[in-house]
């Protein structure tokens, strides 16, 4: 481990998708003298790399569904996209409705279909409560470590680097670590759930999330399925198992988070109701993830109105992986108007 510069254009803290995305962006725009600092040992440690990879472009507002749809379209550029399609199931019809409206402003196609569309693909699920299905064929899945990997290939990436404190120094900030204090002109915080708490301002609410490997077959051509509504769940296929979710959320304090039988018996739970026998198979791996959320729940990208030298690059919410090309492209040009 070498040696920290005692000066940096940009100091980007954290290394999940906001940081990544944003190094990445500022190398394509040919921004040089970046630097990535991640507290942990690898990237993406506490929510990124724990993401279920789902590239679902329509998302339940405008401004999300702007960078979602964006960021789709340059991960089908990359190889970590699997163009799979993808099914939203709504148990409300208004709900379905605003989503197909949604569809037609961004100009995503969509079919919408009854809960016909579900079972010829998911009929695991034969009392799932649908009353409108949209088939959304450019959607796909996402490989969240290879394209983190993506994000950092040629960016300078300091891992067991934790910040301890960054101080104003008026037009920039100095950025204090175990290893050494960096001067930057600019600091991006993507720092996740911890993000304000290093710089000031208000700070983000971080929840739980479960995810399981069930241990059962079915086509990989199969789409992935995101129901919307009361028991909302997600599964897909991921090898030789079935990926679902209970969509919990426990609020949680930031950090690495554990599954726990709650979330076993909610994801049990829900697909019980669904009268689908995957709630009786094994689960052969789970984990949990954070997500972090601002107060009104829309991502904080862009400049700070009171300091110069800060960029705000956090509260990804969940859709991290989908939108992370257009959240570094947003946050790139926002670190270019502070330089």
């Amino acid at each position: 481990m070498g040696d920290l510069p005692a000066n940096a254009n940009v100091v980007i803290i954290g290394g999940g998708f906001a940081g990544t995305a944003t190094a990445w962006a500022l190398q394509r725009l040919g921004i040089a003298d970046v630097i990535v600092l991640e507290r942990d040992i690898q990237l993406g440690r506490f929510a990124s790399g724990r993401s279920a990879g789902l590239g679902r472009q329509l998302a339940e507002d405008e401004d999300t569904t702007a960078l979602t749809v964006r960021g789709a379209e340059v991960l089908r550029q990359l190889p970590v996209w699997a163009p799979t399609g993808g099914i939203l199931s709504f148990d409300d019809e208004s709900n379905a409705q605003a989503y197909i409206e949604r569809a037609q402003r961004f100009r995503v196609a969509v079919e919408p279909g009854p809960k016909d569309m579900v079972m010829s693909r998911w009929s695991q699920l034969p009392e799932l409560r649908v009353v409108r299905a949209l088939w959304v064929p450019s959607d796909g899945t996402i490989d969240v470590n290879g394209l983190l990997g993506v994000f950092a290939q040629g960016v300078r990436v300091e891992i067991s680097t934790p910040v301890l404190k960054v101080e104003s120094t008026g037009r920039g900030a100095n950025v204090v670590t175990p290893r050494g204090t960096i001067a930057a002109r600019v600091v991006v915080d993507a720092s996740g759930a911890w993000a304000g708490e290093l710089v000031g301002g208000d700070t983000l609410t971080a929840f739980k999330r479960h995810v399981f490997i069930i241990d059962a077959i079915t086509s990989v051509n199969t789409p992935w399925l995101w129901h919307l509504g009361a028991g909302e769940m997600y599964l897909r296929v991921d090898g030789n198992g079935i990926l679902a979710s209970p969509c919990d959320a426990a609020r949680c304090p930031p950090g690495h988070q554990e599954a726990d039988l709650v979330g076993e018996a909610h994801v049990r739970r829900l697909l019980d109701e669904a009268d689908s026998a995957l709630g009786g198979l094994p689960i052969t791996r789970r984990w949990a993830c954070q997500r972090a959320f601002t107060e009104d729940r829309k991502m904080r990208l862009g400049r700070d109105p009171n300091r110069p030298w800060l960029v705000w690059a956090a509260g990804l919410g969940g859709h991290g992986a989908t939108a992370a090309p257009a959240v570094g492209e947003r946050v790139a040009t926002a670190v270019i108007e502070a330089l």
